[in-house]
């Protein structure tokens, strides 16, 4: 494979970042310099193949015995077969990448049995392996990328429901007619944004823009949680189009879906940024919403109810809707029911 200018240039910069991630706390380290930082990738090749011969001299015969192997490697195939395949990295019957992509998610499952491989992750896998183009290296970055948002992918859903929560705690700081629409349209539990939060807005930018989109993620600035700024960016953005408009719930759903390949990433963080300047310059932010934008520790211990609704910034606007009994707001079962869009443009493509 011809290695990308791009990924040329920003592989010592990802391997580095996510190195961190894997090996420990980024913010915690984030004064030493590279020349501190042993890179774990570095000196972890020949883990790397013990684990991949594992599931490579698993027979047939032992496969079939084997249901949740043959179901990760089954669920694999299918995921890669349509994961970026208009991307020239990964187009073609034949292309190596999608071999590599094969591998190393069959590996991760080696790596992390409990979790296993599920949908989803063929997408946050693909641009490192982009950038990277390296199987050892990808897969250490994977497992690094994968310490942050591995919760994404439990059975539990605990982790995304969280986020959910914390995006609304911020919607309704930020805009509180938005919110009132939504709760009025049955869209308040904010499942439209599942997909964005679960693999980081992958499908929803072009290639490039996603590779920039993540650096700066990555980077823990100007918070922990400005993926869920980024969400409210788009709301703030889209929020004439869907009020004016009168959407109901699936008009809803389905102009969020349409906004895919349509969002200029530069102007999303432009306004996740304005955003986040207007939530830290109110004088009486409330306690939870600190927490979510790190600007306080969490509250010990930390309450399992749904955190209490926070005042809006003016006192123009009108007051917030009372949160959703957590019973009230359907979640998702699984992530397969959030992420079919790309299967049926990528089959229609292949």
């Amino acid at each position: 494979m011809t290695s990308p200018s791009l990924g040329s240039r920003s592989f010592p910069v990802w391997s580095w970042v996510l190195g961190r991630m894997w090996s420990g706390s980024l913010r915690s380290q984030r004064r030493s310099g590279p020349a501190t930082w042993a890179p774990r990738a570095a000196c972890s090749r020949d883990e790397y193949f013990r684990m991949k011969l594992q599931w490579k001299s698993v027979s047939p015969e032992q496969e079939r015995r084997n249901s949740l192997l043959h179901g990760y490697r089954s669920l694999i195939e299918r995921d890669v077969s349509r994961t970026d395949r208009n991307n020239k990295f990964y187009e073609g019957p034949s292309n190596p990448g999608l071999s590599l992509l094969n591998d190393i998610l069959l590996t991760y499952c080696m790596y992390h049995f409990d979790l296993g491989y599920v949908q989803g992750m063929s997408d946050l896998l693909s641009p490192i392996l982009y950038v990277v183009q390296n199987e050892v290296d990808a897969f250490w970055c994977f497992c690094g990328f994968m310490e942050l948002v591995h919760g994404n992918f439990e059975e539990s859903q605990e982790t995304m429901k969280r986020q959910l929560g914390q995006l609304l705690l911020l919607l309704r700081v930020l805009d509180p007619p938005l919110c009132d629409f939504l709760d009025s349209q049955d869209s308040g539990s904010l499942c439209f944004c599942f997909r964005w939060l679960l693999i980081w807005f992958k499908r929803e930018f072009p290639f490039p823009d996603v590779l920039r989109l993540w650096e700066v993620l990555w980077t823990g600035l100007p918070g922990p949680n400005l993926h869920l700024l980024v969400a409210c960016a788009i709301l703030d953005m889209e929020r004439d189009t869907l009020m004016l408009s009168g959407f109901g719930s699936n008009e809803i759903l389905k102009h969020i879906n349409e906004l895919t390949m349509k969002l200029s990433v530069e102007d999303v963080l432009r306004r996740a940024e304005a955003l986040y300047r207007q939530l830290t310059a109110c004088a009486e932010l409330p306690h939870n919403v600190q927490e979510v934008l790190g600007l306080a520790p969490p509250t010990e211990p930390r309450s399992p109810s749904p955190p209490a609704s926070p005042l809006p910034l003016s006192p123009t606007r009108a007051p917030p809707a009372p949160p959703l009994p957590a019973d009230t707001a359907p979640q998702p079962d699984s992530s397969l029911e959030i992420l079919p869009e790309e299967e049926e443009e990528e089959g229609a493509d292949s």
